[in-house]
């Protein structure tokens, strides 16, 4: 994979060295920057959902949206609360936005657990307070696929540069289910899954759709 990388990286480069415009000399941007970055002001329409309450807080020094939806359809939980994060600006990446999460919410976690429906990559645990209990699922959604660890996001992100000379849109996303307190997190699994396909497909096709294409 890194011969890969290094092999699309050099095509890519060679152009841009031989007519003098390097990289580096004007960092690139990010597409549609001030669609992704209104989502903290915003949040997300979801198909099936109605949006009980939407405010921007601040967490970890960082503008967030969150929202309390409630489901209009009957085929999934009564209520969910959606977390996002978005991309403030083109130099910023994936950090510790988990880490300021779970310190703001003041969660005990357990029972973590990593699922995939194709591209997408979602970690879940159950995350409890002295007076709730939620099943949660959280993952940086790109243009193609998202995935937990920031990691990834730098490796797609070096390629997205060089092909596209653009950095790689991302949105910091989690999704809080309620459940009885301490209660069993194994029958909220196909929710989780099935909510977050959902999100994610929403943020492909109404925030990075340029991007995606």
């Amino acid at each position: 994979m890194v011969a890969v990388l290094a092999a699309m990286v050099a095509v890519a480069a060679i152009p841009q060295y031989l007519g003098g415009n390097l990289p580096w000399q004007s960092p690139p941007g990010v597409a549609h920057l001030e669609t992704i970055r209104n989502l903290k002001d915003t949040g997300l329409s979801l198909d099936g959902w109605s949006e009980d309450l939407q405010q921007k807080i601040a967490i970890g020094g960082d503008q967030w949206s969150v929202q309390q939806l409630t489901d209009t359809t009957g085929s999934a939980s009564d209520q969910m609360i959606l977390f996002l994060k978005p991309q403030g600006q083109s130099k910023d990446q994936p950090e510790v936005e988990w880490i300021d999460l779970q310190g703001a919410q003041k969660w005990q976690t357990s029972h973590h657990r990593r699922l995939h429906q194709g591209t997408l990559h979602i970690d879940t645990f159950r995350a409890s307070t002295s007076s709730q209990t939620f099943a949660v699922a959280q993952w940086y959604a790109l243009p193609q696929g998202g995935h937990p660890a920031p990691n990834h996001w730098f490796w797609r992100d070096q390629s997205y540069q060089w092909t596209r000379s653009e950095r790689l849109p991302w949105v910091a996303v989690a999704v809080m289910l309620p459940m009885p307190p301490l209660g069993d997190i194994d029958p909220v699994y196909p929710n989780l899954e099935r909510l977050s396909l959902l999100i994610q497909t929403t943020l492909v096709e109404d925030v990075f759709s340029s991007e995606s294409k």
